[in-house]
């Protein structure tokens, strides 16, 4: 039997001064799932489903529907630091079950997706303490409550 493909779309999520485009999967109730973690919208993470509307051509966020339980934590190295820094503290957040993407600039940029709200602790203290190190900054991006679901 052959697997149906979903559609996939991508969603603008309007910033301040930018506009942040996300890949989703169009849901059977006109609903889209997110498909990857952001990197500038706050309050969002992956497999959240959201509302959307077409305005200019394109689909824009509206608001969320339900949560995906995920969170959403962004790392910054400092400038001109390269990928293996960021890479020789990558393990122990895999252990944690966490997954990334990760995008180039001026300071390297990654979004970090924290798929169980039991290792939210553990990931937060994580990140903490290799900032505190001084190898990279942090911020949390989203986090998912159970009231949220």
């Amino acid at each position: 039997m052959e697997r149906e493909e979903t559609q996939r779309v991508k969603i603008a999520f309007r910033l301040e001064n930018i506009v942040e485009t996300m890949w989703a999967s169009v849901l059977n109730d006109g609903t889209y799932e997110i498909d990857n973690s952001p990197f500038e919208a706050y309050e969002i993470s992956y497999q959240d489903v959201v509302a959307a509307h077409m305005q200019d051509g394109r689909l824009v966020f509206d608001r969320v529907v339900r949560r995906g339980g995920h969170s959403t934590y962004r790392v910054k190295l400092n400038s001109g630091a390269e990928h293996d820094v960021f890479l020789k503290y990558w393990p122990q957040l895999a252990l944690l079950g966490c997954t990334f993407e990760g995008a180039n600039g001026h300071r390297r940029l990654y979004s970090i997706d924290v798929p169980q709200i039991s290792a939210v602790p553990d990931v937060y203290g994580y990140l903490q303490s290799i900032e505190d190190i001084g190898a990279w900054e942090f911020e949390e991006a989203h986090y998912f409550r159970p009231e949220q679901a």
